[in-house]
């Protein structure tokens, strides 16, 4: 039965947390973003977003991106089928209009994608089109400031709130460092990184992310499956 300890475990870390994480108040945030009267009514933010409007103040980045764990489209661990599809095109790099035009549908599925938002970045330098590579970044850039100001990443307590794994990279590639190793402790996960490529001086050895969004995401579809629950006290086989 080993292999239900890890889900057990995570099960219990993500019960026993409130909604405030680090600096993120995401009761506050769920409220905001409900608020059909409010500035922060999301499906009116996402629509200014999917418009790429680079006039978004960091507030509505903060609600744009701590408000997509909220949504039904919110997917952080895997991907889609589309974004499989513009992923194999992207990997081509053949037909670049064919490959924007899977991008942005992908943006269109789930607008909160940071990883699909830098590829479209890559391709519109490749391509030079100064404008539109200027506007995908701005926005890029909108979401990576709402991260940083989410914590330090100095301890789990004041961690990086990320709601995505794969947005610890985005962040840790921003920073231009190489991850050699992790951990999950509670629920942050604990970067290391090679010396290599960092003045001695300024070197950062390691990053906190809280990462409790995507495990309770994890953890709502494992007690959703057709996974059979495990014995009250499992044994060593």
């Amino acid at each position: 039965m080993r292999k239900f300890y890890f889900i057990l475990f995570f099960l219990q870390v993500v019960s026993g947390y409130s909604q405030h994480l680090s600096r993120i108040d995401f009761e506050q945030i769920k409220n905001a973003i409900a608020d059909e009267n409010g500035e922060f009514y999301y499906p009116q933010l996402i629509g200014r977003l999917i418009d790429q409007d680079t006039s978004l103040t960091s507030e509505e980045y903060k609600h744009l991106y701590y408000g997509n764990v909220y949504q039904t489209y919110y997917y952080p661990y895997g991907a889609t089928d589309r974004e499989r599809t513009f992923e194999d095109a992207y990997l081509q790099n053949s037909d670049f209009d064919k490959i924007e035009e899977l991008g942005l549908a992908v943006l269109n599925e789930n607008p909160i994608n940071l990883n699909v938002m830098l590829r479209l970045i890559f391709l519109y330098n490749h391509t030079k089109a100064v404008e539109k590579a200027t506007r995908i970044a701005t926005i890029y850039v909108g979401f990576l400031e709402v991260i940083y100001a989410s914590g330090t990443g100095r301890s789990c307590e004041d961690s990086f709130v990320v709601i995505s794994v794969d947005d610890e990279y985005a962040i840790t590639s921003d920073l231009g460092l190489k991850v050699v190793k992790q951990a999950l402790i509670d629920s942050c996960d604990r970067l290391f990184f090679s010396k290599k490529g960092q003045q001695r001086k300024n070197r950062i050895k390691a990053l906190y992310f809280n990462v409790k969004m995507p495990l309770t995401y994890l953890s709502k579809s494992f007690i959703n499956s057709d996974v059979p629950v495990p014995d009250p006290t499992p044994d060593e086989d």
